[in-house]
């Protein structure tokens, strides 16, 4: 399978470059934590202007009908850079709902999404390996009751695209944020986490995107785009703490030389460089077949460990390259670290993710959620 990205993907990534280098960075990220802002709104508009939403929508419902992989050469640069908006959440909300047998339904919430309304999703996938979310839907009474922990951006949502499979009936619908409670806590990197409490929320009908297999399937769906999103931006991450301590060892003296001259240095870096690459290498591969749906889903669970995993370690060799000026609150290093640590365990971090790439490997009926 060709891989090269394509004129249109390759002008997509250039922008794309342009753009998220242009609104994030370590400067703008403690701008941010400073404010204590969940999102950066000014990005975030920047973001819904370049039309990066509707690659993953069909023409037929106003977007692109190009693919995940070509959010995906976004999403490495939203990592790369710091950004923190919702682009991977937003984006997993616009593919699932342009994919309901019934677009009617979807079709205002999804023309509102592409303009610029704030949908996050609300999945069995937030709270990865934290408890079953405890959310239950009764389609008698039209009913839903319950919690979930850890849903990104909750605090400025302006509604929810839940997914229920529990109860008597499986069920994905779109609720406004008025109707639930929200309760939100900050991350070590300065992004949040909110816990969604609803108490016998009322759902009406034209709210129901898909109700059964449907709803099961189009959840699965959604999980793993999120599982996807997360691992490439991870990616995007890893590559920027290389190149930051890359461009630290050249400067940085001791004994009379550059300490990335020393061999244990060159190594370490070299591993990280060969990791980001072979990360990258299967995130593609799994992105290309994830849109012609011919991916194997314990591989989506293969790339969201890796890329935990990788990101992770070469952060931690970062911040030790660094020496003692890289635990600082003052250096940026640690920004690249903190969000390493916040990204790998949303939707899953590497243990959660190999268990369910196990169950679905080992046992051919395991769970896929």
């Amino acid at each position: 399978m060709d891989l090269l990205l394509t004129e249109q993907q390759r002008l997509l990534a250039e922008s794309a470059t342009r753009l998220c280098a242009d609104h994030g960075g370590p400067k703008r990220l403690r701008a941010l934590r400073g404010a204590a802002a969940e999102m950066d709104v000014d990005a975030w508009r920047a973001t819904i202007a370049a039309g990066w939403l509707s690659t993953v929508v069909p023409e037929h419902h106003g977007g692109q009908g190009l693919g995940v992989f070509d959010l995906a050469l976004a999403l490495e640069q939203v990592g790369r850079q710091l950004l923190m908006i919702p682009l991977n959440e937003v984006a997993a909300v616009a593919r699932t709902m342009s994919r309901a047998v019934d677009g009617s339904r979807a079709e205002a919430g999804l023309a509102d999404l592409l303009r610029g309304a704030l949908i996050v999703p609300v999945t069995a996938a937030a709270a990865w390996r934290r408890g079953e979310p405890s959310l239950h839907y009764d389609p008698k009474a039209g009913v839903l009751d319950g919690t979930i922990a850890f849903v990104a951006y909750g605090g400025s949502a302006d509604a929810f695209l839940v997914a229920v499979d529990s109860g008597a009936q499986p069920v994905l619908a779109l609720l406004r944020g008025s109707q639930i409670s929200v309760a939100t806590e900050s991350n070590v990197d300065g992004s949040t986490s909110s816990r969604l409490t609803f108490a016998k929320v009322y759902v009406p009908a034209e709210s129901v995107i898909a109700t059964g297999a449907e709803a099961r399937k189009l959840a699965l769906q959604l999980n793993e785009f999120l599982m996807l999103g997360a691992a490439i931006e991870l990616v995007g991450l890893a590559a920027a703490a290389l190149d930051v301590t890359l461009d630290y060892i050249k400067l940085r003296q001791q004994f009379g030389k550059p300490i990335g001259s020393f061999q244990v240095l060159q190594h370490r870096a070299v591993n990280g460089f060969i990791d980001i690459e072979l990360n990258r290498s299967l995130a593609y591969r799994v992105l290309a077949a994830y849109d012609a749906g011919e991916h194997h889903p314990a591989m989506v669970s293969a790339v969201k460990a890796r890329a935990s995993r990788g990101a992770l370690e070469i952060t931690r060799a970062a911040l030790q390259m660094h020496g003692a000026i890289g635990y600082t609150e003052e250096h940026d290093i640690g920004l690249y670290y903190k969000r390493a640590l916040a990204l790998s365990a949303q939707y899953g971090g590497e243990l959660g993710q190999t268990s369910r790439f196990s169950a679905l490997t080992l046992e051919p009926a395991g769970a896929a959620t």
